[in-house]
């Protein structure tokens, strides 16, 4: 695109051909088309697109101003002045447009479009962007959920709740090319019975497919399910709700979600134990450990917090998104590291005073209000983090009693809560982890400091070029002292990159409470908890 714009200027200044006003070509979002129904970045396994899929094209003069649709159920191939054409050298097929806008075309790939790398064309009138490269698949599949699913099928749009042995039937999109005996499905780690597939005679490129749910099934409110087709591509993960038969769902972690999230005006206050092994350059240290102190307080004006849905102990989901990665590692500071995450959307910080100290068997410290960022009270609080450049401190947590106290501020009264610090949790094989392969899983090894905790295993990844990451995330028993992610769940992650300086390639092993802990008790909230954690990572390959 980069060229296109360089060449017009230098082409128009010399022959003159074209006034200033003329209009300019339809323009597509770099690395914007993705599947209708997962979304998923592009670069990733389960992000290309297959014959028969629904998918969407971002961009600027796509079409007219006012959205046209078409026929959900048979879509022309041109529509307000408005094609999409998919060529592979000779070989080209015209997609399906079900609406076309200035900003955005929902189409369906033709049937006979053809497999591997295409140039995709959108023409507008007299006008045709520049070739879109993007790679299609026999199968690639997207379900929809209640975010993506269209209003032509309300019943995609209700999460699905089963007891085991119960059918369940899910719609999606890039299926078309498989029967069911060709799809494997995963629902909590077990493999589902009984998968049949179907069109659906409402709309042109979504299928339905229904299986039984396995005995065996773990339960929860979130449990993860994932497609795998012949050639191991991962579809999305959505959460299906498992219960016994006759009773509502439930989540074994639910103190937090039950609590916090559903809580108008609340908050949290940790005291963290990290160890980061990130092996920056050859021969260097790269050995990290510190204690690092962070709490945050909001009145959630959306009527609901939104946090990640935890999965049920023995299972993985996992989460895409495109971020911006320079901007990330441009909030690093030099002089300490921190870790606070985007503000949550609708929430307004409630003021409990400038500081909020620590106090315990090492002295006191304070958690100062961010200068940055308001919302959060946050400070290292011993040893040292990466891109740090002070000298080390001596560790301050130890284990023991640590009082947690805040002068109170315009919105929240004072407070004071008891935490109790434990042995820090041991991840044993973190050493022979280097490398990952995503199609073969991995299997992590610990001690816990309890075994009735719950340990969170993240693997993240982001590629650098595009932004477009992904995260596994799951949840063991910490008295099983071992855990093994299935490849499925890591199938969406993307590689790591030999030329990468600075890698977001990590492995992360979390250890929480199961039960709730302490609860802090103040003016102005309806909940909050103050709670120890500790965590192991380090930089790892993904193959």
């Amino acid at each position: 695109m980069s060229r296109f714009w360089n060449v017009l200027p230098w082409a128009v200044s010399l022959f003159g051909l074209v006034r200033a006003d003329t209009p300019a070509p339809p323009a597509i979002v770099p690395g914007g088309i993705v599947n209708a129904a997962s979304q998923l970045p592009p670069s990733l396994r389960g992000g290309v697109l297959s014959p028969g899929a629904r998918f969407i094209i971002p961009g600027v003069r796509l079409g007219p101003e006012i959205p046209v649709r078409g026929s959900e159920s048979n879509p022309p191939d041109k529509l307000a002045l408005v094609s999409v054409r998919i060529a592979q050298g000779d070989r080209a097929a015209y997609a399906r447009l079900l609406m076309v806008s200035a900003t955005r075309i929902d189409a369906v790939v033709p049937d006979l479009a053809p497999l591997g790398q295409v140039q995709l064309t959108v023409t507008y009138g007299a006008f045709t962007s520049e070739p879109y490269t993007l790679t299609l698949a026999v199968a690639s599949v997207g379900f929809y959920s209640s975010d993506t699913a269209p209003d032509s099928l309300p019943q995609a749009k209700r999460k699905p709740e089963a007891a085991s042995g119960d059918s369940v039937t899910l719609w999606g999109t890039g299926m078309a090319g498989y029967s069911g005996s060709y799809l494997k499905v995963m629902v909590g780690g077990k493999f589902a019975e009984n998968v049949l597939m179907g069109a659906h005679i409402c709309c042109a490129g979504i299928q339905s497919i229904t299986f039984r749910v396995p005995a065996g099934t773990p339960l929860g409110c979130f449990v993860p399910l994932q497609v795998r087709t012949l050639d191991g591509r991962p579809s999305n993960a959505i959460p299906i709700a498992v219960h016994a038969p006759g009773e509502p769902c439930r989540d074994e972690l639910d103190w937090f979600r039950e609590g916090v999230e559903q809580a108008t005006r609340a908050g949290f206050l940790a005291l963290a134990r990290i160890s980061l092994d990130m092996h920056l350059a050859p021969h260097a240290g790269s050995q990290f450990q510190f204690d690092y102190g962070i709490a945050s307080f909001g009145r959630q004006e959306s009527g609901q917090r939104q946090f990640p849905p935890l999965p049920p102990a023995g299972t993985c989901t996992v989460f895409t998104a495109r971020l911006n990665l320079r901007q990330i590692l441009g909030q690093a500071r030099a002089a300490e590291w921190t870790s606070i995450p985007e503000p949550a959307r609708g929430n307004r910080r409630l003021d409990a005073g400038e500081a909020i100290s620590v106090t315990g068997p090492a002295g006191m410290h304070a958690l100062p209000r961010d200068a940055r960022r308001q919302d959060y009270y946050a400070a290292l609080l011993g040893g040292q983090g990466p891109f740090s450049r002070d000298a080390v401190k001596p560790l301050y947590l130890s284990r023991g009693s640590y009082t947690v106290s805040a002068p109170g501020g315009a919105d929240i009264g004072p407070f004071s809560a008891i935490v109790e610090v434990t042995p820090a949790v041991v991840w044993k094989n973190r050493d022979r982890m280097d490398a990952i392969d995503r199609d073969a899983g991995a299997t992590l090894e610990w001690k816990a400091a309890r075994a009735g905790d719950a340990m969170l295993i993240l693997a993240v990844n982001a590629d650098r070029a595009s932004g477009d990451s992904a995260v596994c995330l799951c949840m063991a028993h910490a008295g099983d002292g071992h855990f093994s992610i299935p490849p499925i769940t890591l199938g969406n992650l993307p590689a790591t990159r030999e030329e990468d300086d600075l890698s977001a390639s990590y492995l992360l092993l979390l250890e929480m409470p199961v039960n709730p802990p302490a609860r802090i008790e103040a003016r102005g909230l309806d909940t909050a908890f103050a709670a120890f954690v500790s965590a192991s990572a380090r930089l790892v390959k993904y193959r």
